[in-house]
């Protein structure tokens, strides 16, 4: 673990940011959706394993992490139709998107990391024109922008609320998660159950913990280049 200063931006008063990013300027922004994740689990679960892989890199790197934003498109609910969920249009996660990177940018900060909890195929591609945008107007700037099941893919598979999604959550955010609330008599599923994936009540946070380790052992190594890449 790392002794660089790192903290949650909106949590700091100005000199402790200011100390913080003399030391390294690099800015975390956890992005995701506010949706359904079936009955066991919180609506706010993209951000919430957003945020807390974002801490867990900060804590390695340095930096400053930013508050989770909830705006997402192409969500489950013009999907498969279930609501609890805020759905965005893609032109709008775009452009906030966009905006958050030049605002950081102006901030001072020499490192982008926006990483998305949410992987609808048309939230990565607002995601990746977004960035695309960005590095054309900010050369001088570093950029990393990806979802953590791109990340963990190979080890992990990519899943809607069941086992993996469920297992960063009851290791992050333990209270939120219900186990008893899925579906006794069968097995849960993505149209009646929101759930594609592997049996979410195997869950565990021991499984969080071994993919949060592989995690951090991919995309450390990737921060650092960045870092070492702009002369932090």
């Amino acid at each position: 673990m790392s002794d660089k200063l790192w903290g949650r931006f909106e949590q700091l008063r100005p000199a402790q940011i200011d100390a913080i990013k003399a030391e390294c300027p690099v800015a975390y922004l956890p992005w995701g959706a506010l949706e359904w994740h079936s009955y066991h689990n919180p609506v706010g679960l993209d951000c919430i394993k957003a945020l807390g892989l974002c801490e867990a890199l900060a804590q390695h790197t340095g930096g400053l992490v930013l508050p989770p934003v909830y705006v997402g498109t192409d969500t489950i609910k013009p999907f498969k139709g279930f609501g609890h969920t805020l759905e965005h249009p893609g032109s709008t996660v775009e452009k906030l998107i966009l905006e958050f990177m030049e605002q950081l940018a102006d901030e001072g900060f020499k490192v982008l990391v926006v990483l998305t909890g949410h992987y609808g195929g048309g939230h990565v591609d607002a995601l990746k024109s977004a960035a695309a945008s960005f590095r054309k107007s900010h050369p001088g700037v570093g950029l990393y922008a990806f979802t953590d099941g791109e990340a963990l893919e190979g080890d992990f598979p990519m899943n809607h609320a069941a086992l993996g999604e469920t297992s960063f959550q009851m290791l992050f955010a333990p209270a939120c998660v219900d186990l008893s609330l899925l579906p006794e008599s069968r097995e849960a599923t993505l149209d009646q159950d929101g759930v594609w994936g592997d049996d979410p009540r195997k869950a565990t946070a021991e499984i969080g913990r071994e993919m949060l380790a592989v995690f951090l052992k991919k995309i450390v190594p990737e921060i650092e280049k960045l870092i070492e890449e702009h002369n932090i």
